[in-house]
């Protein structure tokens, strides 16, 4: 495992980051017997990336975290190229974890249309913790015809979790066809190992080549999936990343007919790909997103050299209002605020490593800047919310510009990790993601421009104990 550097001033303090080396996709994500768990895509050897394995976080009340180890590593043939993600579901008195088994083969490959294998894998747990033999399930021989080797990060959900009146299980996998067309795979079982085909999910017209990381959930009697595209074309301030993430509002039935209906960003941030939601068992739905995008070329992350990269964000509960879904962090972490303070709009904060900020709008425009260096702006004028880093500054590394469409604004809730921002607008109407490098971890902010009420506290950090 690769060594995490001392005095790291970019370790985050109440967000989940890899003990060391690369994380990417949550994975299995579920509460079993009490306690929450969070797998995750994880190459422990190299904070680029490399092999991928599945860590494991533990936790009794998403404050107080575990890292129980590796729990999945690639040992067998079916799976010879990386545990690739994948999903848990509470059946039988235990966890049962899907994911895809990866495989390279050797030789003149694409390894789009040819030379790789995307095998559909079960493993049990009754604990939680360890974990039986894994059984292949499906391999791409058992996939519809017209689809590339590109088949992956399977969701396995109850029928009733989706609307259905039954006591099957349906299994959602991404998937990319011959011509370059995201789409996803419906499978349903009255088991746990034997699939039966039953629809295929996709957009009126193309949307992207690949869909990745597919879930799918009611919330306020509505049906939703939510889907990873690749390959969809930025417009306007829409679909800025390199790889999207969003959920459309499905009308029919998951396994019948079916209309997928208004795409929305989950994020409008420059670091969020890949979200997985799960039911815990007080009934909240709640959403853990990577702070990351991969392959991007225009940003990179300093904390390389510390060791590590990328993180996840902190969970989110979910609620739908108006046909669509707001997002916002779990009543939990208020449980780290420190005393709460009142910001004189005149002034700056101290600089501090993690903070919650909640403003309360009295103005038509309003600007937030974070250590001279970011500004977070609503313009009435103009209808948009945006982030925007100073590049003379270069807290960003690479990160410029992400704005939204939005109304109003009413109020802003932003909370500031030592190297992670997460921003809400009006109560989760929009989010927005980045990773950020301030000097020695530590930040300050100031009302620039407008009227506002501005509380903010003070963050202890999540306890993390280590094996």
């Amino acid at each position: 495992m690769a060594g995490i550097k001392g005095n790291d001033k970019w370790r985050l303090g109440f967000h989940l980051m890899p003990p060391a080396g690369w994380l990417n996709d949550p994975n299995g994500l579920c509460q079993f017997k009490g306690v929450y768990h969070v797998f995750f895509q994880y190459a422990p050897d190299d904070p680029n990336g490399g092999m991928k394995y599945w860590g494991h976080y533990t936790s009794p009340d998403l404050l107080n975290w575990k890292y129980e180890g590796i729990a999945l590593s690639p040992e067998e043939d079916f799976e010879s190229n990386g545990v690739y993600s994948g999903s848990a579901l509470i059946a039988d008195g235990k966890m049962n974890l899907y994911y895809t088994g990866n495989v390279k083969l050797k030789g003149d490959y694409n390894y789009i249309t040819d030379g790789r294998q995307g095998n559909t894998v079960l493993v049990s747990s009754e604990d939680g913790i360890t974990f039986g033999r894994k059984e292949c399930l499906m391999t791409n021989a058992d996939y519809p015809s017209g689809l590339t080797c590109h088949i992956r990060d399977p969701k396995v959900v109850t029928g009733k979790s989706i609307g259905k009146d039954d006591e099957n299980y349906y299994m959602f996998l991404g998937a990319r066809t011959q011509s370059d067309v995201g789409e996803v795979l419906v499978y349903k079982s009255s088991g746990l190992r034997d699939w039966e085909l039953v629809n295929i999910l996709k957009s009126k017209d193309p949307f992207g080549y690949m869909w990745e990381c597919p879930d799918a959930f009611t919330a306020g009697g509505r049906k939703f999936l939510s889907v990873s595209p690749q390959g969809v074309e930025q417009s306007g301030v829409d679909y800025q990343n390199l790889y999207q993430s969003g959920y459309y509002e499905l009308t029919g039935e998951f396994d019948q007919s079916y209309e997928l209906k208004n795409f929305r960003e989950w994020d409008r941030g420059f670091d969020f790909y890949a979200p997985q939601t799960f039911l815990d068992e007080s009934g909240r739905r709640i959403l853990i997103g990577w702070v990351g995008m991969p392959d991007e070329p225009l940003q990179s992350n300093p904390t390389v050299e510390w060791g590590w990269q990328n993180a996840l964000t902190v969970p989110r509960e979910i609620l739908e209002k108006d046909r669509r879904l707001l997002q916002y962090p779990v009543k939990e972490l208020e449980r780290l605020r420190q005393e709460e303070r009142i910001l004189d709009m005149s002034e700056s904060s101290e600089e501090m490593e993690t903070y919650d900020i909640e403003v309360t709008v009295l103005s038509k425009d309003i600007t937030i800047t974070i250590s001279d260096a970011i500004d977070l702006t609503y313009s009435s004028q103009t209808g948009q919310f945006g982030i925007s880093f100073r590049q003379d500054k270069n807290l960003g590394y690479g990160r410029g510009g992400r704005a939204v469409n939005i109304k109003e604004c009413r109020n802003i809730r932003v909370l500031v990790d030592t190297s992670c921002i997460e921003i809400y607008l009006n109560k989760g109407e929009e989010v927005f993601t980045t990773r950020f490098y301030p000097e020695g971890g530590r930040s300050c902010f100031s009302l620039s421009e407008g009227k506002a009420e501005i509380k903010y506290w003070k963050m202890e950090k999540m306890a993390v104990a280590e094996m």
